[in-house]
């Protein structure tokens, strides 16, 4: 399938730049992105410098890449892609995973191209004959006005033809009433308000207050960090809205725990993607720690 291609440097901040279509790019200190439409993906690729958050980083670009495609002048580049393919060159030779798409990777890379304009390139030579990308507007086409087929409706009047009615006044042998104040003897009526069962089940489902740690309980999820660091250069925490933390690396989640009472308790599945070993490193660091309580 032939098609359009694109390569990005996605620099810090979350910056991504078109550079040339060159296999120079590959360094080991940047995350590259190459839009791939002729096999309907984007291919991501991580140099081994580069640290989680940069990765992170690098994947959400892709993943609004996949969403939206790039636009060059009128045209759009990558609309109907498919997938992200990531490729981390840590695990280039250790993961079988890793070197299969690697491999088909490489197969895209090694494709003869023509190169246009704004860093665009085509698989084809004759389909970019055929679809130049340029900056010029693409011509709207005309719309026939069908306005002059509509006739305006035309809306009979027939006031004319209602008779005017006739008022008979008779307001002289009217009598005036007689109306007897009795102000000072009525009195306020008294209103009872109650709240409607929908402000009292919002009341009752309002979010609970957050629970201010005490400075053990902070000690003692600083001390699961610092024993998941001794064995993880890279790693992502984030606080729930449960109050909870979650810990994960670069190949998914470590932990999930949550601070009770100057305890720690961990989830059911937390360590389950790890090593035994890693597992049992990590709580008796954390044991040692507690211990200077």
């Amino acid at each position: 399938m032939a098609g359009f291609g694109l390569m990005f440097h996605v620099k810090e901040g979350g910056v991504s730049d078109p550079i040339p279509w060159k296999p120079e790019n590959f360094t080991d200190d940047k995350s590259i992105i190459v839009l791939d439409e002729s096999n309907q993906r984007i291919w991501l690729w991580h140099g081994s410098k580069q640290g989680l958050v940069a990765r992170r980083t690098a994947l959400r670009q892709a993943e609004s890449l996949k969403g939206h495609g790039y636009t060059v002048g009128k045209s759009i580049i990558g609309r109907d892609i498919k997938e992200i393919l990531e490729i981390d060159q840590r695990k280039i030779g250790r993961e079988p995973n890793t070197d299969e798409i690697n491999k088909e990777f490489q197969a895209v890379l090694a494709k003869k191209v023509k190169e246009l304009d704004n860093f665009v390139i085509t698989f084809s030579a004759m389909e970019a004959d055929v679809r130049r990308i340029s900056s010029e507007p693409t011509p709207t086409p005309a719309v026939k006005a069908v306005n002059e087929k509509l006739s305006t409706p035309t809306v009979k009047s027939e006031s004319t033809k209602l008779p005017t009615p006739t008022v008979k006044t008779e307001s002289a042998k009217l009598p005036t009433p007689t109306v007897k104040a009795e102000s000072s003897k009525l009195t306020a009526p008294v209103v009872k308000v109650e709240p409607s069962p929908a402000a009292t089940e919002a009341k009752a489902e309002a979010a609970p207050e957050a629970v201010e740690e005490s400075p053990i309980e902070e000690a003692r999820i600083s001390f699961v960090f610092k024993a998941i660091l001794d064995h993880y250069d890279d790693i992502w925490i984030s606080k729930k809205k449960d109050g909870s933390y979650s810990v994960e690396n670069m190949d998914g989640s470590v932990c999930q725990f949550s601070i009770k009472e100057n305890s720690i308790k961990f989830s059911t599945n937390s360590f389950s993607g790890i090593s035994s070993n890693v597992k049992t490193e990590i709580q008796k660091k954390y044991a040692e720690l507690a211990r200077l309580l």
